[in-house]
């Protein structure tokens, strides 16, 4: 028997319905935070009997990444009705797609700036349930790619996350990667808090130029860059922000990093450490910058008395992927989609 259609309401992240927007992720239970609906984006709800049951957001890019022209971006998917849910993603594509040729891509909250991306169920006994969602990790209930792949959409990229969990062991190549750092007149230091804007400053133009080339990129400007990562401020411990800088002070490549809160025990501190962001400038690469970076953070949080590093959502051909591999255990892989017409 053919289900229903639900009913749909359309609006703007403005508007006062964007409660029941937020009402569908609620009774989804996430562990972490919902990501705001950017400017220009709409939102689409689902109704059945009156009550929320599927959501999503959408809108259109220009020129994103490798894809020439509009794109069609969907984020912000959630839904308590799976029906509801996957024809809330056709809806979606007919209604910013409808009479033109086109490319959509999703879950992607806007831009890959924002949260994007679906966790995908584990495929081995080491991925999975056994780590819990850290700070920052797109979390989604494990039957949400199916949802994708009914409504017409393929992977076109994949990501994953990995844990160190033997922070005593430093990388055997350290030494000679530190040798070859100072030869090129580098230095390292921590994050200077006090400069919070300065310092951002220059690891958002590094950011730009680092990242220029990765899969569905575009560029944002500084104001919505230091929105993203201010909420982070009090979060951070200075020391797990590596900077290394040329001798005269230029930026070359950087590793951020924070104690993830959401490992907290009851009454206790955090035991693990997300490594969010590794970059090197293109003068920089070949040094093993980004490796000794990556070192320098399981030092750091080694002395403090983490029991655990994570580096966070590496694009499967990325170099840090490489890097990773040497130390690090996958324990979560993810996906994003797209429909061609």
């Amino acid at each position: 028997m053919k289900t229903e259609e639900p009913t749909v309401e359309e609006f703007g992240p403005d508007d006062p319905r964007i409660a029941a927007f937020h009402a569908v992720r609620d009774d989804v239970a996430y562990p972490t935070p919902d990501e705001p609906v950017p400017v220009g984006m709409r939102c689409l709800v689902a109704f059945r009997g009156g009550a929320p049951v599927a959501r999503l957001s959408y809108g259109t890019g220009q020129d994103v990444g490798e894809v020439p022209g509009p794109c069609a971006l969907i984020g912000h998917y959630e839904r308590t009705d799976r029906s509801a849910g996957v024809w809330l993603l056709d809806e979606a594509v007919i209604r910013v797609c409808v009479g033109h040729q086109f490319h959509a891509l999703g879950p992607i909250n806007g831009s890959t700036w924002g949260r994007y991306r679906l966790a995908l169920p584990p495929r081995t006994e080491d991925e999975g349930d056994a780590e819990p969602p850290f700070l920052s990790e797109p979390w989604n209930p494990p039957d949400y790619p199916a949802d994708f792949e009914e409504a017409g959409f393929r992977v076109v990229a994949t990501y994953e996350s990995a844990i160190v969990e033997d922070l005593a062991a430093a990388d055997p190549r350290r030494d000679e990667l530190a040798e070859r750092v100072r030869a090129r007149g580098a230095t390292i230091r921590a994050l200077d808090l006090d400069r919070f804007d300065d310092e951002l400053r220059a690891i958002f133009e590094l950011s730009r130029t680092a990242f220029a080339e990765n899969l569905f990129y575009s560029p944002i400007e500084f104001d919505e860059f230091r929105a993203r990562y201010l909420p982070l401020r009090p979060l951070l411990d200075p020391e797990m922000v590596r900077l290394a800088e040329d001798a005269d002070g230029r930026l070359l490549g950087f590793v951020f990093a924070f104690p993830d809160v959401l490992s907290a025990e009851p009454g206790g501190r955090p035991t693990r450490v997300v490594l969010k962001t590794l970059a090197s400038a293109p003068e920089a690469r070949g040094l093993g910058l980004g490796t000794f970076l990556t070192d320098e953070v399981r030092r750091v949080a080694h002395e403090k008395g983490y029991r655990s590093v994570i580096h966070a959502l590496m694009q499967a051909d990325n170099e840090s992927v490489r890097i990773s591999r040497h130390s690090a255990r996958v324990f979560r892989r993810y996906a994003l989609y797209e429909l061609v017409d």
